[in-house]
């Protein structure tokens, strides 16, 4: 016997594919920032760089475009969608780290075309705390992508964002103080410490998205 999903079901089921569609933006985006600072850091200037850096911004655009129909798409369902303001914020939050990583990777390419590289040290600081916030990213995706299928194991990711946001926590603090006693120009040191602060960010977008996406688990979990 098949059983039809209720209209409530059913627009939540929509609703989590075209999300899914807008972070699949995020992933690759996300993706493209990590080999552009691997590259980075490892004083590289080179034309991968700078197309690493065109393909964020077009994912960006992308993203946009998806974010718009899933507004359109909540416009549509009205009342039949249920913790309405729970989806919203998830949404505007997964949007957030999308435009943060954009923006990263926009102080990414103005290092680089000045040649305002970071001393071993900090380079090393920044490979720690960038490899942190990839784990916690990789945890969001997995958090996601089990929310219509295992509520519980959606719980448990979210969960340990937090325990991996204490660790980003912590090399955010390390880095910030390498940072200041580095010896490069006070235009390099002011750029890598607007870098840094916004990996934590990303950090901090990612764990708010995950307490976004825990509330909604929680209303489904039985």
């Amino acid at each position: 016997m098949v059983f039809e999903r209720t209209s409530q079901e059913a627009a939540a089921y929509k609703l989590m594919d075209l999300i899914m569609e807008h972070s699949k933006q995020l992933w690759e985006s996300f993706s493209h920032l990590k080999e552009m600072m691997e590259l980075y850091l490892s004083g590289k200037t080179n034309r991968r760089i700078r197309e690493l850096a065109e393909a964020i911004k077009e994912i960006e655009k992308k993203g946009n475009e998806i974010k718009l129909q899933i507004y359109d798409y909540l416009a549509k369902i009205g009342e039949a969608l249920m913790y309405r303001e729970d989806w919203m914020r998830l949404i505007l939050n997964l949007d957030s780290i999308l435009d943060y990583v954009d923006s990263i990777s926009f102080w990414i390419s103005i290092a680089t075309s000045k040649r305002w590289y970071p001393t071993p040290e900090v380079a090393e600081g920044f490979k720690q705390l960038l490899s942190s916030v990839s784990s916690m990213l990789e945890k969001l995706r997995a958090a996601l992508s089990l929310f219509m299928s295992n509520v519980h194991k959606t719980l448990e990711a979210c969960n340990q964002l937090e325990e991996i946001e204490r660790a980003v926590d912590e090399l955010h603090r390390d880095l910030g103080l390498k940072l200041l006693e580095s010896n490069v120009s006070t235009s390099a040191l002011m750029l890598l410490h607007e870098v840094c602060e916004r990996l934590e960010t990303l950090s901090d977008l990612a764990l708010r998205t995950g307490d976004s996406l825990r509330l909604l688990a929680m209303h489904r979990a039985p």
